[in-house]
C-alpha cells in the first residue's frame, strides 16, 4: 500500500474511531448481550489502541540546516485473538513531519510490528516482523543489537525510535521466572543515524542482501522476578550502527561507502533493588571483522559497559546516575593517517562509532519528577563525555490534561568540538519541540 493511502487509511480510522466513542459509546456500553455495540467497542475486544498527535520541531534531526517542522502522526494498534493458543499484534504508524511545506520527502508509512505468537505449554513461538529490546541499563544499553532504531524520526519519546524486524523468536520458560530465547532472522535492517555529508562527498550504501548467509542469531537466558534479576546473551549479526569507508575519488568528489559489518557479542545486565535504591549493570564484549585493528572503516573490538543506580525521594521524585566506560582493544589514531581527505573521513567515522579515544569514560543522568497526582511529569536526561567535554542535554515536560489527551514540551541541545567529539557532530540538531496528543 502507498505511504499515501497508509497515512489516509490510518487518520480516518481513527476519526472514525473518535466518532463512534464519542457518539455512540454510551449506548453501546449500556447493551450486555454484544448485538449493538458500535465499531469502537468491537475493536476494542480485540485490543484496538492507537493515537493522534501533532508536532513541532525548531530543526530536524538529520543534522541540516532546515528549520521549523509541523507534522502529522497517526499511530495504530490491535491485538487480535487467533484461537486459543495463537495471538497476534499489529502496529503501524503514518506521518508527514513537514506539512507546512508539503514536503512528500518527510512523508512515510511503515509496519512497526505484525507477528503471529504460537502459545505451547511451556514456550511462546513469535513469528513476523516485531520489535526486541534487550538490557536492563537506562537509555544506554550495549547487548541490545536486535531491532533498529530512527535517529532521525521527529517525535519526542525515546520509545518511539525502534522499529521491528522480521524474526523468528522462540522462548522457552522454565519457570516463571527462569526463560531462554532464541533469535533468528535473515532480514537485517540498521539504523538511521543522522548522517550529513558537504556536497563535495559522494555516499553510496552497502547493505546486506536478505538470504541464508547474511542471517542473525541470538540466544538469551533471563531471570526475573527474585532478588537479582539478571541476562546473559550472545549475538551473531550485523551492527545496528553502519560506517563509512573511503573509496577516493572521482571527478572532483570524495567517493565513500555506507556499510554494516558483522559483529559478536556477549552480554550480561542485572537489576537489584535495595527498598528506595536501585543498582543495575550492563556489559558486553564485541568481536568485529577487525580483530587486528588494521582497518580505519570496520570497528576494532571493544568492551563496553554501563553501573550506576537510582534512588526514589518523596515518592515520585526518581534520581538515576549511570557511569560508561568503553575500551577499545587494537586501538589506533586514525587522527595519524597521512591522507588529508582520508584523515578527515575516518575522524568523523571513529567520531561516530566512539573509538576517538583508546579508553572512554561518560556519565548520564535522569532525573523524574511527577506532580498533581502524576499529571505533571518533569524529566531530564543528559550525558557527559569526559575525555572531550561534549554533552546532551534532553529536558522533556508532560502534562495530561485528560485521559485521552497530553502535552509534551522539551528540546535537545548538543555541546562539544564539531569535529573531534561525537556530541558537538550533532549540533545542528539542537531543538525545541512540542507535541499534542490524543489517545484511546
Amino acid at each position: 500500500m502507498p505511504n499515501s493511502r497508509l497515512f489516509k487509511f490510518c487518520l480516518g480510522l481513527i476519526v472514525i474511531m473518535f466518532l463512534s466513542r464519542v457518539s455512540f459509546g454510551e449506548e453501546a456500553r449500556k447493551d450486555d448481550d454484544g448485538l449493538s455495540r458500535n465499531l469502537y467497542s468491537r475493536l476494542q475486544d480485540e485490543g484496538f489502541t492507537g493515537f493522534l498527535r501533532t508536532d513541532y520541531f525548531s530543526s530536524d534531526k538529520a543534522s541540516s540546516e532546515k528549520t521549523d517542522f509541523l507534522g502529522l502522526t497517526a499511530q495504530i494498534k490491535i491485538l487480535p485473538r487467533l484461537s486459543d493458543k495463537i495471538d497476534s499484534r499489529f502496529e503501524a504508524r503514518a506521518y508527514n513531519f513537514d506539512i507546512l511545506h508539503y514536503n512528500n520527502d518527510n512523508s512515510a508509512s511503515e509496519l512497526l510490528e505484525g507477528l503471529a505468537i504460537f502459545r505451547f505449554e511451556n514456550s511462546d513461538l513469535s513469528v513476523g516482523k516485531q520489535i526486541i529490546t534487550w538490557g536492563r541499563a537506562d537509555g544506554v544499553n550495549p547487548t541490545d543489537n536486535l531491532s533498529p532504531k530512527n535517529y532521525t524520526l521527529l517525535l519526542p519519546e525515546e520509545g518511539d525510535r525502534k522499529t521491528g524486524v522480521t524474526s523468528l523468536k522462540y522462548d522457552y520458560y522454565f519457570s516463571p521466572e527462569l526463560t531462554a530465547t532464541f533469535f533468528y532472522t535473515p532480514f537485517f535492517e540498521p539504523n538511521k543515524v543522522p548522517f550529513a555529508f558537504p556536497s563535495f562527498i559522494q555516499p553510496s550504501e552497502k547493505k546486506p542482501a536478505y538470504n541464508i548467509e547474511n542471517s542473525e542469531a541470538a540466544f538469551r537466558v533471563n531471570k526475573i522476578g527474585s532478588d537479582l534479576d539478571w541476562s546473559v546473551s550472545y549475538f551473531n549479526g550485523f551492527d545496528l550502527t553502519p560506517e563509512v569507508r573511503y573509496l577516493g575519488t572521482y571527478g572532483g568528489k570524495r567517493l565513500i561507502e555506507i556499510s554494516n559489518h558483522r559483529i559478536q557479542v556477549f552480554g550480561a545486565d542485572f537489576a537489584k533493588n535495595y527498598g528506595r535504591y536501585g543498582f543495575r549493570g550492563e556489559a558486553a564484549y564485541m568481536l568485529t571483522e577487525d580483530m587486528d585493528g588494521i582497518y580505519p572503516y570496520i570497528k576494532n573490538p571493544n568492551l563496553y559497559g554501563v553501573i550506576g543506580g537510582d534512588r526514589t525521594f518523596i515518592e515520585t521524585l526518581n534520581i538515576n546516575l549511570q557511569f560508561i566506560g568503553r575500551y577499545i582493544f587494537k586501538y589506533s589514531d586514525v587522527e595519524k593517517i597521512q591522507n588529508q581527505a582520508e584523515r578527515s573521513i575516518y575522524i568523523k567515522n571513529a567520531t561516530f562509532s566512539g573509538e576517538l579515544d583508546e579508553i572512554q569514560y561518560s556519565m548520564s543522568g535522569r532525573v523524574d519528577y511527577k506532580l498533581f497526582n502524576e499529571t505533571l511529569d518533569i524529566e531530564t536526561f543528559g550525558v557527559w563525555n569526559f575525555n572531550r567535554n561534549d554533552y546532551f542535554i534532553r529536558p522533556i515536560v508532560r502534562y495530561a490534561f485528560t485521559d485521552s489527551w497530553k502535552g509534551t514540551i522539551g528540546g535537545e541541545y548538543y555541546e562539544g568540538d564539531e569535529n573531534r567529539t561525537f556530541f558537538g557532530f550533532l549540533k545542528k540538531n539542537n531543538t525545541v519541540f512540542m507535541e499534542l496528543k490524543y489517545g484511546f
